[in-house]
């Protein structure tokens, strides 16, 4: 069975080896703030050792490998809880081919529910941009701005009190 791991992508975020470093260190090298990398520490994605002298942690390359990845998996849009999935599994022999799909495909209905979102917001944007232009004065109101950010789907029917038919109308769809 194939087998996933972070570890195969490691020239994808290849650090050499930067000896120890501490939280604003990585931080830099990562171009993320030091209460990130503390956050994901917290997290246990990272696994900095002890300074035996005075506590600080000390991180090497295999962290800021690992801090990396975090990173672009959330720019995939993976949440925490799959990156430690991924982690975990990928320095414990791998993903098995068929978790990292199934990870995948949960991953890809969530966009695509995010993008139906996002293009009935723009689309309701446009509307009230088109309907803001037919005001006398072109502009919105305050009253009208408020209504938008409380339901945009049904922010015409709050500036005009437009009958539910009359919105169906507007926005060109049933609601």
């Amino acid at each position: 069975m194939l087998a996933f791991s972070p570890l195969i992508y490691r020239d994808l975020f290849h650090a050499s080896d930067v000896g120890t470093m501490k939280v604003n260190e990585i931080a830099n090298l990562a171009d993320v703030s030091p209460d990130t990398v503390r956050f994901y520490n917290r997290e246990g994605l990272l696994r900095p050792r002890k300074d035996p002298r005075n506590g600080y942690n000390l991180y090497n390359s295999e962290d800021l490998w690992r801090l990396r990845f975090v990173r672009v998996a959330n720019k995939l849009g993976f949440n925490l809880r799959e990156v430690k999935v991924i982690l975990s599994h990928g320095t414990e022999g791998g993903l098995a081919g068929s978790d990292l799909k199934e990870l995948f495909t949960d991953r890809l209905c969530r966009l695509d529910q995010e993008l139906k979102e996002l293009k009935r917001l723009r689309d309701d944007m446009k509307t009230t941009v088109q309907v803001w232009r037919q005001m006398p004065d072109g502009a919105p109101n305050g009253h009208s701005v408020q209504e938008f950010s409380r339901a945009p789907t049904s922010v015409y029917a709050y500036i005009f009190g437009l009958k539910i038919s009359e919105r169906s109308f507007i926005l060109g769809r049933p609601i």
